[in-house]
């Protein structure tokens, strides 16, 4: 009976370890074992994801990650000029290029045009004709300047009792010239109407025009005003100084020239 006894133990014994075990065998598959901490005693860093080359990922210069775009992909920088292969250009002394923009001017807060430095717009024209191009007027000459020139016109056309203008259609002409620094010739073009308009540029007469052509001498912005009407068979020219005061009745380059030839000494009496 003693020896049944002590048999019996023994089993019980080897059931218990063999459930421990298994136990144990069970807890290493369900948690991972904790990282050790380091020498001093500080819990280990996480680790760095690295790109596809291994190398960890670049930060920016104020050491953010990188920005990505709605897909996960790093996004790229747009900002800036950029060569002909890509790369950002830099200018003489190896700054970058920063885009041209209109600058604003002393004549208003808004620019008189909206034009690089080529004097050219930055919209495509929309009808062309030789050495001639036309531009819608909103986005390349400011408001205001529309306004005043619309100002203008309507007192010269009220001298011979001409239909006035709005001021909103119009058409910014930009004519090729092929001499000195080849800068266009810029006018604004003002119509009574659209069908004024139309006829004026697409057709072969124009029933009436209010044309400012603008003329720069001595830093000084001067406007030529071409002032017709094909019914009452008029035709008027004027010259205007920034100031909006009539300065001669003929084109401001035909004035400042025959000023200047008549100021200039006439060289008789010299010995």
């Amino acid at each position: 009976m003693k020896t049944l006894f002590l048999l019996s133990q023994h089993l019980l014994l080897l059931l218990t370890l063999t459930v421990s075990s298994a136990a144990m065998a069970n807890d290493d598959h369900a948690a991972p074992a904790k990282p050790a901490a380091d020498a001093h005693g500080a819990p280990p860093k996480k680790e760095e994801k690295k790109d596809d080359h291994g190398a960890p990922p670049k930060k920016d210069d104020h050491g953010a990650p990188p920005k990505k775009d709605e897909h996960g992909a790093p996004a790229k920088d747009d900002h800036g000029a950029k060569d002909a292969h890509g790369a950002p250009a830099k200018d003489a002394h190896g700054a970058p290029v920063k885009e041209e923009r209109p600058k604003r001017t002393f004549e208003g807060q808004e620019p008189l045009f909206y034009f690089d430095s080529k004097r050219r717009p930055y919209i495509e024209p929309f009808h062309k004709s030789g050495d001639e191009e036309y531009f819608i007027c909103r986005g390349v000459i400011g408001e205001w300047y529309r306004e005043l020139l619309a100002q203008e016109a309507n007192m010269l056309a009220e001298k011979d009792g001409l239909d006035k203008v709005t001021g909103s259609t119009c058409a910014v002409r930009l004519v090729a010239t092929h001499h000195g620094k080849k800068l266009p010739i810029i006018s604004v073009e003002l119509y009574v109407n659209s069908n004024v308009m139309r006829s004026c540029i697409l057709g072969e007469t124009c029933p009436q025009s209010r044309t400012a052509i603008m003329y720069v001498l001595n830093k000084t912005l001067y406007r030529s005003y071409f002032i017709t009407d094909r019914e009452k068979k008029i035709r008027r020219f004027y010259c205007l100084d920034n100031k909006s005061n009539i300065l001669s009745k003929e084109e401001c380059w035909y004035h400042f020239f025959d000023k200047a030839a008549k100021e200039k000494p006439s060289g008789h009496g010299a010995h």
